[in-house]
């Protein structure tokens, strides 16, 4: 029952992964050009076009995912119904619903997110915050194993743990506008 509902849950989240993967993809390409090129734009010109595309990316992918989820929240009778035909799978998968809404929606910020570290080509930190996510999403899964308590909720706060912990580390890392983040600095004047 509970496999059933987590499939049934997972693929909920199939749309919200393709729309933000393409605006990752697209961030990240436009984001590598932008970095890559000194000589176009002025350092203010470009700080400013390497702000908008990170928010944009941002905006875009927190918002599809945001909106998804709400969607599917207020639809969720309707949605699991059209699912499966099973009720104690359908009461399973909505006891989870929130957990899995919340973690959709931060996948949906993860994506842009890792497409902006990964377009400033910051592949040790990238590196570090996956692995620090990895240790999120297993040291809770391996909590709750220990105390015996494991349920399809838990698993589900364990993913959101890993998805929040890429968004949370990558805006920290470019808003330290360190390495090649210096590009968000603003000039001082003299």
């Amino acid at each position: 029952m509970a496999a059933a509902a987590y499939n049934l849950t997972f693929q909920l989240g199939f749309a919200t992964t393709q729309i933000c993967e393409s605006v990752a993809v697209a961030v990240q390409t436009m984001l590598a050009r932008e970095l890559a090129d000194t000589t176009t734009h002025s350092p203010d010109v470009r700080r400013q076009l390497v702000r908008h595309l990170i928010q944009t990316g941002i905006l875009i992918g927190g918002g599809v995912a945001a909106l998804l989820s709400l969607t599917t929240f207020f639809q969720q009778d309707s949605v699991l119904r059209g699912l499966t035909n099973n009720a104690a799978i359908r009461a399973s998968a909505a006891a989870i619903f929130p957990v899995v809404l919340v973690t959709q929606t931060l996948k949906g910020l993860a994506y842009p997110v890792n497409g902006i570290v990964m377009g400033g080509l910051d592949w040790f930190f990238s590196m570090m915050a996956m692995w620090l996510a990895n240790f999120a999403c297993v040291g809770i899964v391996k909590g709750f194993a220990l105390k015996g308590t494991l349920t399809l909720g838990q698993i589900w706060w364990a993913l959101a743990a890993f998805m929040g912990t890429q968004v949370v580390t990558g805006i920290i890392r470019y808003e330290s506008k360190t390495g090649v983040w210096k590009v968000l600095r603003k000039e001082k004047t003299s």
